[in-house]
């Protein structure tokens, strides 16, 4: 097995399964693209793609695990071939790092600011997902750090460490007939429709499990990914919503009122995900420790 093949194998994987695009790609012709990805399924003894004539339209399982597996070797062999040069200039390179939307517009842009000024040789990519896509992302080696909620179920080679938590609140439009209550209760919320996160997100579940464990199944007129897509439906009219305190600002949200749910609703708690053998390079180590002190250590024990 050689480099070249899961090169080639990932320059296919990159071009929607096309033979001829990944050949351009990699300067090559497509009878030398094809015959590789033979010589690979031959000395594996699976087939990786499912064929239709001479086209390929989709992987087998065992190329899925092949997909993986070669993308984490070539990363893997990247990061060796950069390590002297890493040695010589530890404060420039790139660093990935994965989170949702509300980690990456309230809590991380003031670290990025800092860190931008710090390390101006360091090229920092922020990729935003799901937490469960995120997840993937550090097993694959797509990114390098992941800030998230943890999925439900996580897999094993992740070593994680606890970065902050959101507290969560209720929001409604203004004029809102909860805000004349002294204090609301979550039987009060399920009386009015209910604008919240998919599912896909900590804070679609929770939520929706605290709702169940009083027996209760508010009605959703909204499930989003995006917590300014609920906060606009929510000034629009269409529901009520919990969402991360943080995130709600009453000097920019002027058509929102809060109301202080207290611990009905547990905080969201982001956790840092790195893959246990990836390599923690000075300036990582730097952003870790901008967004929680401590944390590094957790991550390296």
């Amino acid at each position: 097995m050689t480099l070249q093949q899961l090169r080639c194998l990932q320059a296919v994987l990159n071009h929607q399964l096309s033979v001829s695009r990944a050949a351009e790609a990699l300067h090559t012709t497509q009878p030398a693209v094809s015959k590789l990805i033979r010589s690979l399924e031959m000395e594996l003894g699976v087939d990786l793609f499912v064929r239709r004539g001479n086209r390929l339209v989709g992987l087998t399982d065992g190329g899925r695990e092949a997909a993986v597996l070669s993308r984490r070797v070539l990363n893997d062999t990247q990061a060796m071939t950069t390590l002297a040069q890493a040695d010589r200039e530890a404060n420039s390179g790139t660093l990935r790092v994965g989170t949702t939307h509300i980690h990456a517009r309230y809590a991380l842009l003031d670290v990025v600011r800092r860190f931008t000024a710090e390390y101006p040789a360091v090229n920092l990519e922020v990729m935003q997902g799901p937490p469960g896509e995120i997840v993937r992302w550090v097993i694959e080696g797509a990114v390098d750090l992941g800030l998230s909620t943890l999925p439900r179920a996580t897999p094993e080679g992740l070593v994680t460490a606890e970065a902050y938590a959101f507290s969560r609140c209720l929001i409604v439009p203004l004029g809102h007939p909860l805000l004349r209550r002294r204090r609301v209760k979550i039987e009060d919320i399920a009386q009015y429709p209910l604008v919240t996160y998919d599912e896909s997100f900590n804070s679609g579940w929770v939520v929706q499990r605290a709702f169940q464990r009083q027996g209760l199944e508010p009605r959703v007129v909204v499930r989003a990914t995006d917590v300014n897509v609920i906060k606009a439906y929510v000034a629009a009219g269409l529901g009520v919503a919990i969402v991360q305190r943080v995130a709600v600002d009453p000097a920019r949200d002027t058509d929102l009122a809060i109301i202080d749910m207290g611990d009905v609703f547990p905080p969201s708690q982001a956790h840092f995900s790195l893959r246990g053998d990836h390599f923690i390079r000075g300036y990582m180590r730097a952003f870790i420790e901008m967004v929680t002190p401590g944390a590094v250590d957790v991550l390296t024990h």
